[in-house]
């Protein structure tokens, strides 16, 4: 936390090109009330007819961003490599619960089998689960996974735990809705998006609406905080998975650090950072993840949770630059284009400091995970 930052202005987007789903919030607006940002985020990302994640392709060159498996093969071995050491860790059971949460067009999970397949009994042990609400990335994920037997849930908590699962989320926790707040004369006050009197969108500070303030620190001037209110609930659906028959859960994401220096919603669309209030349900919104607020959470529902590390690190302990030597061998011709690919995913300049790697599992007795510290931090007692 540190200074408030300046109140952003509200959208001059004009409503004709604004989507549909801006007239719509609009018209809540006016008869509810300014909406948190939570609640705008839900909106804009899973209305059941215009929310970004329910209708766009949104991966790729010809859609609003790419993703680390998109950028090089090597994400995504590496990551399944991860996978086979956590079911070896399980005892390597003949039956596993393996589930990707948000996966994109299959590409992570992919390359991750294909890596796994490697080890002898991993994939006829695999049980593969996509959590997935888009009918389009579903119809890709099912060409690109066909050999494997996916199913599809809309949600975590849809699944049962029937056997040992591991669970991989690359760019998943950034998109949970998330409550933006900031101290004025003593207060905690909560950013709302309202409607201005020109009829843009913008937004203001209001009395807390989002019920997270016993989780916040005393109010002093100057503050500001970020919280994602539906966390605690994703924890305990994921332990709930994890802690009936064992499991590990792996995830990788943009996360705040200590030069956080504003809210941190943002919104992109054609690879371009845009107003986020522009064009809800046809820019993709994200914000940075708290993975301390996730460490309590995880260890307050009885998962161990050893410290996140940055993805550069975890990748390069994983073997990036051995598999790039070895693929650069096999492909002379493509070296320079494998090298750039990869300086994007762990250069300090790139990716492979902004993004962290975080992982939780259970039970506490299961050796350390790869690519973190070796001394993990238990779940908290009762």
């Amino acid at each position: 936390m540190t200074e408030t930052p300046p109140p952003p202005t509200g959208s001059d987007t004009p409503a004709s090109d604004a989507g549909p789903l801006t007239d719509l919030i609009r018209r809540q607006i006016r008869a509810t009330g300014p909406l948190s940002v939570p609640e705008f985020m839900t909106l804009a990302l899973q209305h059941p007819e215009h929310g970004y994640y329910r209708r766009q392709q949104a991966i790729g060159a010809a859609g609003d961003f790419v993703t680390a498996p998109e950028i090089s093969q090597v994400f995504g071995e590496l990551l399944g490599l991860w996978l086979v050491q956590r079911w070896i860790d399980l005892g390597q059971p003949g039956r596993v619960s393996l589930v990707e949460l948000g996966p994109g067009r299959g590409t992570l999970m992919a390359d991750a089998l294909r890596a796994a397949s490697a080890m002898p009994g991993f994939l006829p042990a695999v049980d593969l689960v996509m959590v997935e609400t888009n009918p389009t990335l579903q119809a890709l994920q099912a060409e690109h996974l066909a050999a494997y037997n996916p199913r599809w849930v809309e949600a975590l908590s849809a699944i049962e735990p029937e056997h040992p699962t591991l669970v991989l989320g690359n760019e998943f926790l950034d998109v949970l809705p998330t409550a933006q707040f900031a101290v004025v004369q003593g207060a905690w006050l909560e950013r709302l998006v309202a409607v201005g009197e020109d009829g843009a969108l913008g937004f203001v500070l209001g009395q807390p609406q989002t019920p997270v303030l016993p989780l916040l620190p005393p109010p002093a001037d100057g503050l500001f905080t970020e919280l994602m209110p539906s966390l605690l609930g994703f924890f305990k659906d994921l332990s709930a998975l994890l802690r009936p028959h064992g499991g590990a859960a792996l995830f990788i994401d943009y996360a705040h650090d200590d030069r956080a220096a504003a809210w941190s919603l943002q919104a992109v669309r054609e690879h371009e950072k845009v107003d986020p209030l522009a064009t809800p349900g046809l820019a993709d919104l994200t914000t940075l993840v708290d993975f301390d607020a996730a460490s309590r959470f995880a260890r307050g529902v009885g998962l161990s949770v050893p410290k996140p590390v940055s993805q550069r690190d975890f990748l390069l302990v994983l073997g990036a630059w051995q598999r790039f030597e070895v693929l650069a061998e096999a492909a002379p011709d493509d070296a320079p284009e494998l090298l750039q690919s990869l300086q994007r995913l762990v250069g300090k300049s790139h990716m492979g400091e902004r993004f962290k790697a975080w992982t939780c599992s259970f039970p506490e007795t299961l050796p350390p995970p790869a690519g973190f510290p070796t001394a993990e931090a238990g779940p908290a007692e009762d």
